[in-house]
């Protein structure tokens, strides 16, 4: 019998075929497998849209091993979608029989808006953005522009463009040059601005970019020390080292995958259309897309009574891991009522990151995520641990930070007495909140939860509680007294009954 325990979504993209396979854990998704091969689908498109017999032979070798792959998993569980070139080649009907037969299992081909609809869910179910969300996709034969909040998609698009057949069109020499993507740039600019108009009343969302050109961006950004936030002027820049190397087997960028080299600047030209013509000013990276769309859609339509999913997506992500790792989520809601009491205590007076929240939450959840290995070092095993997991609804820029917080509460739970001190401000201040709230809650006990008064100078914290709270309580004031010690100029920390 095939097992109901696993669930998988197949993308026969026009560049890449992907299947992603996934299980419910702790009322979250957890990735088993990822397969993903180069089949190039839109590089065997002929001038009258049939497929050439070699591009043919690379789909149906992929799908030889996908077939393989998901034998074992119930076909209710199993999703397969077509994209933009077999949109194309939909009349070719003994190519999309073999392709079925080959898989063993139906395959779907959806339109541009099913494509999109199902982007933006995917996105949308693994981000926490509870602003309005422009998402970019640009896959190998077209790109997809979704306008949406929340869970629901409010502008769809689907444009006949991509990296593939963008570098057929304007890069089959080889050749980078000026002239070669600045054509490239208007051809993209020409498609976008038919659409444009749409998507001009979006104040405040935040712009989003599925797909290997994204990914590449982000691996650029990252091998450079640079923001994970992309400005036109960034991306323009980047062209122009593009064209410095004057060929594609010569582009050598720093952080640039070989890889991802052959249709890189297509889709970076593709992306700097879009910038100027929808005055798009920044925008990042998501890894969210069309399998997990095609996922959860699954998820959401299964009959089974133990796969509820939590919509919150932070929460989700964070309870699996709780879950996963056997954290007491009890001591986190704790840290969690203390630092959220300590923090608005002291947000008139200091400056705080503006996901404070978000950061707080994660971290009562994650702080003693490192005593799952060992409680020698368990912060810096934390730190380690948040960087490499699978973290849903956290990008980049929240991880880091998550991590430098993690990094700055050690010695607390753990015999590490060097915590790390950020020198944001910011992050320095809330760092500071979120050990005395960890400290706090060391007896692991509600009823140690007094209503603490926190007031602030500058930089100095004085802690009153209850008159005989400390007398009665040696140990936590015995932490408080290492607490105030390992704190040096100008920051302190006093601490009284309250008279």
């Amino acid at each position: 019998m095939r097992s109901k325990a696993y669930y998988a979504a197949i993308d026969l993209g026009s560049n890449s075929f992907h299947m992603l396979v996934v299980r419910v854990v702790a009322g979250g998704v957890q990735v088993v497998s990822k397969i993903k091969r180069k089949v190039r689908l839109a590089g065997g498109l002929r001038d009258d849209g049939s497929l050439d017999d070699a591009a043919k032979q690379r789909a149906l070798q992929c799908l030889r091993i996908f077939s393989d792959r998901v034998q074992d998993i119930d076909p209710s569980h199993i999703r397969c979608v077509g994209t933009a070139t077999l949109r194309k080649i939909a009349s070719d009907t003994a190519f999309i029989t073999d392709a079925q037969q080959t898989l063993g299992h139906p395959i779907e081909i959806i339109s541009g808006d099913e494509e999109a609809a199902t982007i933006y869910q995917g996105i949308a179910r693994t981000t926490a953005f509870p602003e309005r969300m422009l998402v970019i996709d640009i896959g190998g034969a077209s790109t997809e522009l979704i306008l949406g909040q929340g869970f629901e998609a409010l502008v769809l698009n689907s444009l006949d463009m991509g990296c593939v057949t963008w570098y057929q069109q304007h890069f089959s020499d080889g050749k980078i040059t000026h002239a070669t993507t600045q054509a490239a740039i208007t051809s993209a600019g020409e498609i976008v601005g038919v659409v444009a108009e749409q998507y001009s009343k979006r104040e405040g969302a935040v712009v989003l970019g599925a797909s290997g050109t994204f990914k590449a961006l982000e691996e650029i950004a990252i091998a450079r020390g640079e923001t994970l936030d992309f400005t036109p002027n960034w991306l323009t820049n980047l062209l122009a080292e593009a064209i410095a190397c004057g060929e594609h087997d010569r582009l050598h960028l720093k952080g640039l995958k070989a890889n991802r080299k052959s249709v890189f600047v297509s889709g970076l030209c593709i992306l700097i259309a879009l910038c100027e013509k929808l005055s798009i000013a920044r925008l990042q990276a998501t890894s969210g897309a069309l399998r997990e769309g095609i996922i959860y859609a699954l998820l959401d339509s299964s009959n089974d009574a133990d796969q509820t999913i939590e919509t919150d997506v932070q929460l989700r992500t964070l309870s699996t891991v709780a879950g996963t790792y056997h954290l007491d989520i009890g001591q986190a809601e704790r840290v969690l009522e203390v630092a959220e009491n300590l923090y608005q205590q002291c947000a008139d007076h200091w400056v705080m990151p503006r996901n404070s929240y978000e950061l707080m939450r994660a971290v009562a959840y994650l702080h003693e995520l490192g005593l799952s290995l060992a409680y020698k070092k368990a912060s810096a095993h934390a730190a380690y641990m948040v960087k490499h997991l699978d973290l849903p609804g956290f990008n980049a820029a929240l991880r880091k930070h998550i991590i430098a917080l993690l990094e700055g509460c050690a010695g607390i739970i753990d015999d590490d007495t060097s915590p790390s001190v950020h020198e944001l401000p910011a992050l320095r201040h809330l760092e500071r909140i979120l050990r005395l709230a960890i400290l706090l809650c060391q007896r692991r006990h509600a009823a140690i939860l007094d209503h603490y008064q926190l007031s602030v100078e500058n930089t100095h914290l004085h802690l009153q509680a209850p008159a005989g709270f400390f007398a009665r309580n040696p140990f936590l004031t015995s932490l408080l007294d290492e607490e105030a010690a390992q704190l040096t100029e100008p920051e302190s920390l006093t601490f009284s009954p309250r008279v």
